[in-house]
């Protein structure tokens, strides 16, 4: 299959070493046609790309930086606006292994062949980020159930506690497996038909950061489509993020000893504003799982000696539950 793709990536600050190699990796597919880079007042040279590809590398320069929500927004709308026939959006820290792309399209094209065109998205395999899944966790288990609270449902906690054992840990399985349908996905290593980004829209911007990928790629399952993650299809990570789970022992830890109140007041009002508002199926349920994730938050906080973050986060809480969504004046981008 010779399809013809535009990659569209965002970044920020001085990240031209990613770039390069997400961009060089990129266009050694015959696939990749065209690359898109959204700068959000990026302070690299980034025209060197542009000299170095210059019938395919288009840059759009933002005056300040809006969030990755508005970037993608943009992007996404000048591919649209391009011509682009298939999308595939990369973090610029990304970057493709030999057959990524290739072995994505096999498998969308499958897939577009059963659930349409406009229904069908695939994204690439990322170990760090789908730690449960390499790891060999169960689909049960390693996928978030409705009506849980920042990924806690306390139908799964008896296993996250028989997997602490010993005799409970999963078996390594990052080898080649079916394709493993997922209610949402991230921005980095997603990949399909403009039809689909055409039906689904822009990223909600007020998000700014955090979650906004998961309230997008949300769309596609929602209005009857289906995302599966390609196991063989697999991404580098070239930097850790900050939110990955082998940096801390829980997500409680993650959000209370991270170093960045920017990211932990971001990624937690986002995260409740989503489970609140759009991830519920059982109010009850819902309500259980956020009264036992608030009170692990605590402990872990007095544990920790944490109690000024808490405070952060509670607050975080408050605002992404009451819908005050938008940029904090004590968290500017």
């Amino acid at each position: 299959m010779n399809a013809t793709t535009t990659l569209v990536t965002l970044t920020y600050g001085d990240r031209l070493n990613y770039l390069q190699t997400l961009v060089s990796r990129s266009l050694a597919s015959p696939q990749i046609a065209r690359v898109i880079i959204v700068s959000n007042a990026s302070k690299s040279e980034l025209n060197s790309l542009c000299l170095a590809w210059p019938d395919q590398v288009e840059l759009i320069h933002l005056p300040s930086n809006t969030g990755s929500a508005n970037g993608y927004a943009v992007g996404i709308a000048a591919a649209l606006k391009g011509g682009a026939e298939y999308i595939w959006l990369m973090d610029d820290d990304n970057a493709p292994t030999i057959n990524a792309i290739a072995s994505l399209h096999r498998c969308l094209h499958q897939r577009e062949q059963l659930d349409g065109r406009d229904n069908a998205a695939v994204l690439g395999f990322r170990p760090s980020h789908q730690a449960d899944i390499a790891a060999g966790v169960p689909k049960r288990f390693a996928i978030q159930k409705r009506s849980s609270y920042f990924g806690f449902h306390i139908a799964q906690l008896p296993y996250k506690l028989w997997r602490r054992l010993p005799w409970g840990r999963p078996r390594t399985r990052i080898d080649k497996q079916a394709p493993i349908q997922l209610p949402f996905a991230t921005y980095g290593g997603l990949l399909a038909h403009r039809s689909l980004y055409e039906k689904i829209g822009l990223p909600l911007v007020e998000l700014l950061l955090y979650a906004d990928d998961t309230e997008y790629t949300w769309r596609i399952t929602a209005g009857g489509g289906r995302i599966f993650l390609v196991t063989d299809a697999l991404l580098d990570d070239l930097e850790e993020s900050w939110n990955v789970k082998s940096r801390t022992n829980n997500i409680y830890e993650t959000y209370l000893l991270g170093n960045s109140d920017f990211r932990a007041y971001y990624a937690a009002r986002n995260q409740a504003w989503f489970d609140k508002n759009i991830w519920v199926a059982s109010p009850s349920m819902y309500r259980l799982n956020r009264w036992l994730f608030m009170r692990l938050l605590r402990h872990f906080a007095k544990k920790n000696g944490t109690s000024q973050r808490l405070g952060l986060l509670e607050q975080a809480i408050r605002d992404g539950e009451s819908g005050q969504l938008g940029i904090h004046t004590a968290f500017p981008l």
